[in-house]
């Protein structure tokens, strides 16, 4: 997208060097009136003597930044524009009410260049004043725009669709805001067939709406926009994985039956077979008690399934009845929980055997029960378990 700016913001380190975050610029608190008369004083002092054929292709090239072959093709769209009052005043909204820098203006105009003709006062500053009153920050709002396009935050539907899924998030805007980095249409579907959608895998797949919150975040998103058929032709090819429906397995299930191809999931099953040397029935098992596994990379399955085999001695069939095992961070979490265990069983103050349950609680339970009541005796455990991440 950024190749549609002109080269001095390509190569500025704001956007080359800079996280996303830089790409923002510390808002200015601005009304309308303020907009409109920092656009006017450009103008003035950029150009005391208006020109009273105004060039809008020009316009798009020297203030929006964008490649004269892009400012070419979106000028007929703007033909209405008069005079450059109007988009500057746009231009001093996007950059102090939604602090977004010069790169991702030019970002924003390039994919909706008719938020140049919005009124300020009636559209833009309204419809920021809404997204606040919902808990937006200024940010947010950026982000908005970012990764949804301008149209979207001009498009009068907005608060109603935010409204819609912020449900889902327990009214939590930042987790509604992330979820846009994987699905930005969630703004734009229809929302009348997206809680059919919702309707029927709730009621037929049993997921609840933290299920739905969950799922707008995860690679399986775009099913929440999808249409009733399609959502029940995934629904049917998740029973082939034999989970029951409205159980929690059901639910990796549904993703890895919408984010798999049936080709992809056969020969992930034949790889399970072929190179790994499990049976038919050790991968059905592990297939029905995490259906996601088979969307693991064939590296980690790899990785994980030599350090399985070797220094933890598993086999096939313990392995298959804990497929989470295969999922994990081998360098993040496996290899430093089996080194504390390890240092432990030395000098024989743990004497379980089971690495399972070592490997698959959660990490303030596992420091809790394998870190802290042996800091004294063990001194440097902690920078055991730290070393080996």
């Amino acid at each position: 997208m950024l190749l549609l700016l002109r080269q001095p913001f390509l190569s500025g380190p704001a956007v080359s060097a800079s996280p996303l975050s830089s790409l923002f610029r510390a808002p200015h608190h601005c009304s309308s009136s303020a907009y409109i008369s920092a656009a006017a004083s450009s103008t003035s002092s950029d150009n005391p003597t208006v020109p009273s054929s105004f060039s809008v292709e020009d316009y798009l090239v020297s203030k929006c930044k964008l490649y004269p072959g892009v400012a070419a093709r979106v000028a007929p769209e703007l033909s209405a524009i008069r005079s450059p009052s109007g988009p500057d005043a746009v231009l001093a909204f996007l950059a102090d009410a939604l602090g977004l820098s010069p790169s991702l203006v030019a970002v924003a105009v390039a994919r909706d260049p008719k938020i140049l003709t919005c009124s300020v006062p009636k559209i833009l500053e309204p419809r920021a004043a809404e997204l606040r009153a919902l808990g937006f920050t200024t940010f947010q709002m950026g982000l908005v725009v970012a990764r949804c396009g301008a149209a979207v935050f001009r498009s009068p539907t907005l608060p109603v669709s935010v409204q819609f899924w912020l449900r889902y998030f327990h009214g939590r805007v930042d987790k509604l805001v992330g979820a846009l980095k994987n699905n930005p249409v969630l703004f734009t579907a229809d929302l009348k067939m997206v809680s059919s959608t919702i309707a029927l895998l709730q009621e037929e797949g049993g997921l609840t709406d933290d299920d739905i919150g969950w799922f707008c975040v995860s690679y399986a998103s775009k099913l929440l926009v999808a249409n009733p058929e399609e959502a029940e032709v995934v629904l049917t090819r998740a029973d082939e994985f034999g989970v029951p429906r409205k159980t929690r397995p059901f639910k990796d299930a549904i993703v890895a039956a919408f984010c798999m191809t049936p080709e992809r999931i056969a020969w992930k099953a034949v790889f399970f077979r072929d190179e790994l040397g499990w049976s038919e029935d050790q991968v059905r098992t592990a297939a029905a008690k995490m259906p996601t596994v088979l969307m693991v990379s064939v590296e980690r399955l790899r990785r994980n399934w030599e350090f399985l085999t070797k220094e933890v001695r598993m086999d096939a069939e313990r392995v298959a009845n804990f497929p989470a095992l295969l999922r994990y961070d081998l360098n993040g979490r496996l290899v430093p929980r089996l080194r504390v265990v390890r240092v432990l069983q030395a000098r024989r103050l743990w004497r379980g055997r089971d690495f399972i349950n070592v490997a698959t609680i959660a990490e303030e339970d596992f420091v809790s029960k394998f870190i802290r009541p042996f800091l004294v005796k063990v001194p440097n455990l902690a920078k055991v378990y730290e070393a080996a991440d």
